[in-house]
């Protein structure tokens, strides 16, 4: 008897489509408060030049992620707070890493001598460097957060599930462009969260 209500008490990830829902949904949210303004300074660090929290790049954006991810784990799979603690470790990580990426590639291809000096060039340029950002920003952060995932549940090992994370990750990274062009956070921050969320809970849902 008491082993059974051992066993009921361990965590059950819902089925695959109420996790997607779930997931999606509270990434949604996430994704709203990550696009408010920081209330952490400026830090910027000078050698080596890294970012870790400026206006356009909130660093509560990735803790409030980081969470989202160490409450799904806590929820559906292991109620280890070490492990959680390491997958939400690993997210924050993956944020400044991706951020920080994201800053050279664009810094790198707008000094380049991409597209010559012809009319628009520059525009050309600029616009490509923030699609190749966006990209791979969003394929790290993801990447990140599916090595802490799968540190802390290892049967999210699988490269179906790596495959569905990172898909979702770089796909929506995209989204920086228009973020950009638009000044608008939430635009990139939104669909990135719950669209990464969404793909973590459904790899939950299935291990």
């Amino acid at each position: 008897m008491r082993q059974a209500l051992q066993v009921d008490a361990l965590p059950r990830p819902p089925t695959a489509r109420r996790a997607v829902a779930t997931a999606a949904a509270l990434g949604l949210a996430t994704g709203f408060l990550s696009s408010l303004p920081s209330p952490l300074p400026d830090i910027r660090l000078g050698d080596p030049a890294i970012l870790i929290n400026a206006t356009g790049v909130p660093l509560h954006a990735g803790l409030l992620f980081a969470a989202l991810v160490a409450a799904l784990i806590w929820c559906w799979q292991a109620r280890d707070l070490a492990k959680c603690f390491l997958a939400a470790a690993l997210t924050v990580i993956g944020w400044l890493t991706a951020v920080n990426t994201a800053d050279e590639i664009i810094s790198e291809i707008a000094a380049s001598d991409l597209f010559g000096t012809a009319p628009g060039a520059k525009d050309s340029r600029e616009m490509l460097g923030w699609l190749v950002a966006g990209l791979s920003g969003g394929l790290i952060g993801a990447g990140f957060t599916a090595c802490g995932v799968s540190l802390a549940v290892p049967s999210f090992r699988s490269a179906q599930l790596w495959t569905l994370v990172l898909a979702a990750g770089a796909l929506s990274g995209l989204l920086l462009y228009p973020a950009a062009a638009l000044d608008a956070g939430w635009v990139l921050f939104v669909p990135w969260q719950a669209a990464v969320a969404a793909s973590i809970a459904y790899g939950l849902s299935r291990t």
